[in-house]
């Protein structure tokens, strides 16, 4: 049975308890907490409605409430973002939230995938090649019983540029019922579609795909094209979807910006026309602010300055529009255009009056862009309320990386830092792993909870923690598979919030630094980088203090201990790349070399003393519903015990399943490595497995997925090492894996 045909809905709430974990285990990855909020969603059946709006490379400081009022107070050149700041003063602010990469397309694997880059399959800036489709934010979604579309820019789905691998992870591939934009890389390099081939990756091609299922249900029939107009399209290795390519007649000359917004806003229609009792999850990637390339543009605006700008101001929004509330309305006249489309002679040239008279063009463009895109969540807040919908609806908002300064200006990289201040007080832009590149403008508002809560949340977090928080706000138990934690907590004002781990890597390719393989961790108010791989220097920040990182700690003899601890985890939170295949069965491994990093063996752990007992902990519960290994974290155990080996645990779970033959367990504990060596970890059985060592995460399958096992190997320094391993069966003990290291048995 493959993942996906094991994976069905489930209500379980999601529950915690505080860790019972002994002493010695505090080096293992965060266990435990107390977060009630999956069971507040569960339990008074609301499953509200998702829009996660993706930008492209907009910088932390772009935004009013992220520094732009700073400039406007001291008479500057800024940016006006009053949708976005009053979305901010209504909802949760994030300081301290992190992409997964300082470039596109492996932040944006992570954020599908809910994988950091320490366990992607996608890492460095490889083009076009397919992420790990099996389990995605959206099959996440779907499997929750919401209806799932994808908007603008993809680019993580296999062909194109990907040297022969065939497209087989495109957004209907990845568990969205419906996608309408971008699926190259280099078609997002463009604000103006432009009809293409369906091979092109030159030009900007726009497609709209609806899965077999969705396609099948009659339920996008009403939107821009008949189920007549597509054609089908097989995947690797099985299954269809259909789609069709957007001819010029419908969106040349449109600005993307209200196109997708538009498209949006029809297929929220559409489903409340159609199935009205279904919740939407919408994962909208748009292209500002990114800039353009010239290959890819329309030869009708070709000539005109990169960064592209509309035809015109954006549409007003009107109340008395029931329909669409004004705004960009996906609603064409009798010769088939819409209403914001613009002209041959307009496209590209419109600039708000107030900026008309900023000295360079860059910055009249670039202020521009994102003014309008502020606009566009304006008119999709304006119209969640106009339908009644607002308070069931969280809005997500973020970046995939910092700011750039390509394409933009004849000053390049200088016109960031100095332009309109977008990456604000902090060190760097796009490609660099200092705050500048990785730390993103986030922004959470849900009417009616977020507004009792705290608007600005310090807690540290990454891309995956919205895999997590979905799965909980859908009522599901969250996959153990994703590197986040849910930040219900923090939205909701209710429970414990836990802590999350920050990590990322990424092979620099063009930052003009000469960085190298980049890292950084981050412990606490402490981020730890690393650039030029195994050859570099660690460097050390108190991002608290210091956030624009100009005091290195590195050297101080007081944080000598955090500087050790935290060296260790820039190996402790990854494996190879080539490893990752054999852990999860991913498609292939797509990355840079890394400056020989991967021949590091993961430090060990200091300690003298004969090795623990491992803890046990015993989950039976609506054990037989969960469609994925959950994260045992968030769960509530029906018993902990202890036992000394794996030989012991048979013994010691008779008699204490209460007959019930479904449960799942979650081990911790301790190996001994006499000597620096690749150790192979193996599981074989048809339960669900996952195995981290210390927070590697090594071996990963859902049950019925890998019954035949698999083998996957890590490079261990001598000592002592933590590993955490859940396991779980619908059969009683006897079908659980059978995990080994090297010689010795886990389970």
């Amino acid at each position: 049975m493959k993942r996906r045909d094991f994976m069905k809905a489930a209500g379980l709430a999601a529950l915690a308890v505080p860790s019972v974990a002994r002493a010695v285990t505090s080096a293992l990855a965060p266990e435990g907490g107390d977060s009630a909020a999956g069971l507040l969603c569960a339990s008074s059946g609301s499953r509200p409605n998702v829009i996660l709006i993706l930008c492209d490379d907009l910088g932390w400081g772009d935004l009013g409430c992220y520094g732009q009022k700073d400039r406007e107070k001291l008479g500057k050149p800024h940016i006006d973002t009053p949708a976005l700041d009053a979305m901010a003063a209504e909802g949760v602010r994030f300081t301290a939230s992190y992409t997964t990469a300082p470039v596109c397309a492996p932040a944006r694997a992570s954020m599908v995938t809910g994988k950091h880059q320490g366990h992607c399959n996608l890492r460095s800036n490889m083009f076009d090649r397919p992420v790990d489709a099996h389990m995605t934010i959206g099959t996440v979604m779907k499997q929750a019983g919401y209806a799932t579309w994808h908007l603008g820019k993809w680019g993580i789905g296999g062909g194109y540029e990907s040297r022969g691998e065939p497209r087989r992870a495109m957004a209907c591939d990845a568990g969205f019922d419906y996608s309408y934009g971008y699926p190259a890389h280099l078609h997002g390099h463009t604000y103006y579609h432009y009809e293409s081939d369906w091979n092109s990756h030159a030009r900007s091609p726009l497609v709209e795909n609806v899965s077999a299922d969705a396609l099948k249900s009659g339920l996008y029939d009403a939107l821009s094209a008949p189920a007549k107009g597509y054609e089908a399209f097989a995947r690797d290795p099985d299954g269809t979807y259909y789609r069709r390519l957007v001819a010029n007649s419908e969106g040349q000359f449109c600005y993307d910006t209200d196109l997708f917004t538009a498209k949006l806003k029809q297929l929220i229609l559409n489903a409340r026309r159609r199935t009205p009792d279904t919740p939407f999850f919408a994962y909208a990637c748009y292209t500002t602010v990114h800039g353009t390339a010239a290959g890819n543009l329309d030869p009708a605006v070709r000539a005109r300055r990169h960064m592209h700008v509309p035809p015109a101001a954006y549409p007003p929004l009107d109340d008395g529009d029931a329909v669409w509330g004004g705004g960009a309305a996906f609603r064409k006249d009798a010769a088939g255009r819409l209403p914001f489309k613009g002209t041959a002679e307009t496209a590209n040239t419109f600039v708000y009056p107030e900026y008309r008279g900023y000295p360079d063009w860059g910055q009249r463009r670039y202020a521009t862009a994102v003014r309008h895109l502020d606009c566009a969540i304006a008119d999709i807040r304006h119209f969640l309320k106009l339908h009644g919908l607002d308070r069931n609806t969280l809005l997500i908002f973020t970046s995939d990386n910092g700011p750039a300064g390509e394409a933009l200006s004849r000053e390049g990289i200088d016109w960031v830092e100095k332009g309109l201040d977008s990456n604000a007080h902090l060190r760097g832009m796009k490609r660099w792993s200092y705050e500048g590149g990785v730390r993103e403008p986030t922004l959470a508002v849900w009417p009616g909870v977020t507004d009792a809560v705290a608007h600005t949340a310090d807690i540290p977090m990454q891309f995956p923690a919205w895999m997590a928080t979905l799965a909980d706000l859908a009522g599901l138990p969250q996959p153990a598979h994703c590197d986040g934690v849910s930040l219900l907590p923090t939205l909701t004002g209710s429970g414990r919030q836990l802590p999350m781990r920050i990590y990322t890597e990424y092979a620099d390719g063009g930052s003009g630094q000469n960085f190298g393989f980049e890292q950084i961790v981050r412990d606490g108010d402490y981020v730890l980088i690393r650039n030029r791989g195994a050859r570099g220097t660690a460097e050390l920040y108190d991002v608290v203090r210091d956030p624009s990182q100009k005091e290195d700690l590195a050297g101080d003899p007081a944080h000598a201990d955090r500087l050790r601890r935290m060296t260790a985890l820039l190996a402790a939170c990854r494996i190879p790349p080539a490893q990752v295949p054999k852990a999860c069965g991913a498609p292939g491994v797509y990355a840079q070399s890394p400056d020989g990093i991967n021949a590091l063996p993961v430090p060990s752990l200091t300690a003298d003393t004969p090795l623990p007992p491992v803890e046990v902990r015993l989950y039976l519960d609506g054990a037989d519903r969960w469609p994925w290994v959950p994260n045992f974290r968030t769960l509530l155990p029906q018993d902990c015990f202890e036992v000394r080996s794996a030989d012991a645990l048979p013994g010691a779970l008779a008699g204490r399943t209460g007959g019930r033959p479904a449960f799942g367990l979650s081990l911790r504990g301790w190996i001994d490595v006499p000597q620096t060596v690749d150790v192979a970890f193996s599981a074989v059985g048809a339960g669900g497995c996952q195995l981290w060592i210390h927070e590697a995460h090594i071996l990963e399958y859902e049950a019925g997925d890998c019954a035949a096992g698999r083998t996957a190997a890590l490079k261990l320094a001598k000592g002592r090492h933590p590993f955490r391993l859940y396991l779980t069966t619908a059969d009683g003990s006897a079908g659980l894996c059978s995990v080994t290291a090297g010689t010795r048995r886990l389970a």
